[in-house]
C-alpha cells in the first residue's frame, strides 16, 4: 500500500526545513496544490507513476483539513499527517528576521498578527487527528531535521535513511569541493603504469582483478568499510540526510571509480547509495 505523508503547519513553522528531509529521502513532493484537483492528481500521477511510491504532499494549513478528508476517500493509501506549530512569538520573531511577508497578508491583506492568530487557530483544529505533531517554538533546524529522520518511517525497509554519495576524482584535477570526507587510494597498486590497463578504468574487469591481485586492496576496503561503517552510522543517528564520500586517487580513472564502485555496492544493504565519476564520466549511466 502506498504511503502519503501530509506536511502542513502555520507559515513559518519550518516546512521548508522539512521539505528538504523529504527531498533527500527521495519523496516524490507537490506543494500548494489547489486541494479541488486531489483527485485529479491522484488518478494521473501519483496512482500510475513509478517514481511516486514515495509521497509528500505539502498543503497550506487552511487546505489541510479538506486534503485530508479528500484523501481518506482513496483506500488504496495510507495517509500519514505532519502538523508543525510554533508560538505566535516565535512567529514574529521569524518574520521579522527574514523581513518575509506572510502569505495570507499578501493575499487577503490581513496584518501579520492577525494572519498568525488565523493559522494557530487551524493548527488547533487539525491537531487531534494528526499522527505527528511538532512545536518547533524552541526547535533549531537541525533538531527539526533530526526528529523527523528518526520518526518518519522509512518506505523502503531494506534501506537507511542516509543517502551516502561516493564521488571518485583525480587529485591532479583538484579536490572535489561538497566532499564531507576524503578516501586516499593512492596507495593501492596504480594500474596506469600497466601499458594494458592504462586506457581502461576501474569497471573494466582487467583492471579490477589486477588491483584484486595484490593483497594490500584487500586490506584496504576492509579497513575503509570498518571505519566507514561506524561513520555513517553515526551521521544517520545524529539526522543526516545526505553525505558525500570523496575517494580520491592520482587521475580518477583506476583505483578510485573502482573503490567508489565497491563502496556503493557494499553500503547499498543499508543506504542509498550513489556512485559518480567527477573525472571519468563516461561511466556516469
Amino acid at each position: 500500500m502506498k504511503k502519503i505523508y501530509i506536511l502542513t503547519g502555520p507559515s513559518g513553522a519550518g516546512a521548508s526545513t522539512a521539505k528538504f528531509v523529504f527531498e533527500e529521502l527521495g519523496f516524490y513532493i507537490l506543494e500548494n496544490f489547489p486541494v479541488v484537483l486531489t483527485n485529479e492528481l491522484i488518478n494521473k500521477v501519483i496512482a500510475n507513476r513509478p517514481d511516486t511510491e514515495n509521497i509528500c504532499l505539502i498543503p497550506r494549513i487552511s487546505e489541510a483539513k479538506a486534503l485530508f478528508i479528500e484523501l481518506k476517500k482513496h483506500k488504496e493509501f495510507e495517509v500519514v499527517t505532519i502538523l508543525l506549530d510554533c508560538s505566535s512569538e516565535e512567529l514574529i520573531r521569524r518574520y521579522a528576521l527574514t523581513r518575509h511577508t506572510h502569505p495570507m497578508s499578501a493575499l487577503s491583506g490581513i496584518g501579520l498578527e492577525d494572519a498568525i492568530k488565523n493559522d494557530l487557530a487551524l493548527v488547533n483544529q487539525l491537531r487531534g487527528g494528526c499522527d505527528l505533531y511538532i512545536d518547533t517554538s524552541k526547535t533549531t533546524i537541525k533538531e527539526l531535521r533530526t526528529t523527523l529522520y528518526n520518526k518518519i518511517e522509512n518506505l523502503d525497509s531494506k534501506k537507511g535513511i542516509t543517502t551516502v554519495k561516493f564521488v571518485s576524482f583525480g587529485m591532479k584535477n583538484g579536490i572535489q569541493k561538497d566532499i564531507d570526507m576524503m578516501i586516499d587510494c593512492r596507495i593501492l597498486p596504480n594500474p596506469f603504469w600497466v601499458e594494458s590497463l592504462k586506457d581502461k578504468t576501474g569497471e573494466d574487469i582487467d583492471v579490477i582483478d589486477y588491483l584484486n591481485s595484490y593483497p594490500e586492496t584487500g586490506h584496504f576496503l576492509d579497513n575503509t568499510i570498518a571505519y566507514l561503517e561506524y561513520h555513517l552510522a553515526e551521521m544517520q543517528k545524529s539526522g543526516r540526510g545526505y553525505y558525500v564520500v570523496g575517494v580520491a586517487c592520482s587521475g580518477g580513472q583506476h583505483r578510485s571509480t573502482y573503490v567508489a564502485n565497491y563502496l556503493k555496492k557494499y553500503f547499498g544493504k543499508k543506504y542509498k547509495t550513489l556512485a559518480y565519476h567527477r573525472d571519468s564520466p563516461e561511466l556516469n549511466k
